[in-house]
């Protein structure tokens, strides 16, 4: 079955939002009167597990004493009003690989749509920045403020299903981040991990395919399934031909990617 609409995550597969992430998390510890700072690296640990948009669930269930909902609350809400701030004074860059890979889904008939977990605020805001006028004539969904934790079939990527009206079979995603793929995979839609990081094998092994950073493909073991060079970025017709043949994917069907984090 090939790949008639192709859903992508907004942070880390079209954007790179991780520097501005990781700007307002440290912004938002400090605001919040924590002596916390993050580094690179703690900040994607907690991304992978959480998403970057949550990662800060990942400080706020290891708090000690824990905090109340209302510090949690203030928290998180500090860090998107920071994230919110950063991003409209910079605009994230759009990842190339990803430029060339909508390109290509689009010259061959396929539909694209966005997923993410981003405040609807913040998603329009950035969507207007980034792509301008164009972002209706790109991407036939856009789902903000994504819940990937629902029951039944009241998730995004159902929505995204049902919008369009193609079966879980016809679609793929495209994302970094244990929610969203395991909420893809609950859809029963074919899934690429897109996290750039070695050590990330064992996160990402309830996907279909890993694609580090949108240049090689690779099994959820670490093998390379293609080769490639490492500016070389996967094209549409290279992302079918790794889905074709397979079986449609069935909830449930797959053991769940770990949801914890170092930090």
């Amino acid at each position: 079955m090939g790949i008639e609409v192709l859903a992508l995550a907004l942070d880390g597969v079209i954007l790179d939002t991780e520097d501005a992430h990781l700007k307002s998390c440290n912004a938002a510890f400090e605001s919040c009167g924590l002596e916390l700072r993050w580094s690179m690296q703690q900040f994607r640990e907690a991304a992978r597990t959480w998403g970057p948009n949550n990662a800060l669930a990942a400080v706020v269930e290891k708090i000690s004493p824990p905090a109340s909902p209302r510090d949690a609350a203030r928290l998180l809400q500090e860090k998107q009003r920071m994230f919110h701030d950063l991003i409209l004074a910079s605009v994230p860059a759009v990842h190339s690989g990803c430029a060339q890979l909508m390109e290509d889904a689009i010259d061959s008939g396929c539909k694209l749509a966005i997923v993410t977990d981003m405040p609807v605020q913040t998603a329009t805001a950035l969507l207007d920045r980034a792509f301008g006028d164009a972002v209706t004539k790109m991407f036939s969904v856009v789902v903000s403020g994504a819940n990937f934790n629902p029951s039944g079939d009241n998730g995004p990527y159902h929505l995204v299903l049902r919008t369009v009206g193609v079966e879980a079979a016809q679609c793929a995603v495209i994302d970094g981040a244990a929610p969203a793929l395991r909420a893809a995979q609950r859809a029963g839609i074919w899934t690429v991990a897109s996290t750039p990081h070695e050590k990330d094998t064992a996160r990402i092994s309830g996907a279909d395919l890993w694609c580090p950073n949108l240049q090689e493909t690779r099994n959820p073991a670490g093998r390379r399934t293609s080769p490639s060079r490492a500016a070389d970025f996967i094209t549409f017709a290279a992302l079918k031909s790794s889905k074709q043949g397979r079986l449609p994917v069935m909830p449930g069907s797959r053991q769940p990617m770990p949801l914890h984090a170092n930090i």
